[in-house]
């Protein structure tokens, strides 16, 4: 089975892309630590996720900076899933090569 990393704060998104995704047939690890990029970091190396879903409002760091970081160590497709939607935020998902949902 297919295993996918959520990154998102709201816990409430979070269990339910997690209950949607899991009667769907795949393995999901939500991520709740957000303290420091390193643990992030970390917590992805550990649990080597197929896909991961990224939201962009987090706290401490936002998900773009996130994704910059992941993109220094690992080729993982990412998603964005997030409220935003202006034209600068497509713009910054294109050039991290991230699809917006």
């Amino acid at each position: 089975m297919k295993k996918i990393l959520i990154i998102e704060d709201d816990k409430k998104i979070r269990e339910e892309l997690s209950i949607f995704l899991s009667r769907n047939g795949y393995i999901c690890e939500p991520l709740c630590d957000f303290d420091g990029i390193d643990a992030v970091i970390n917590n992805i190396a550990l649990k080597n996720p197929d896909l991961i879903l990224l939201d962009i409002n987090l706290p401490v760091f936002d998900g773009y900076y996130i994704c910059r970081e992941i993109r220094k160590h690992s080729d993982i497709p990412i998603i964005v899933v997030t409220s935003r939607d202006t034209e600068l935020d497509e713009l910054m998902a294109m050039n991290y090569g991230l699809m917006i949902l």
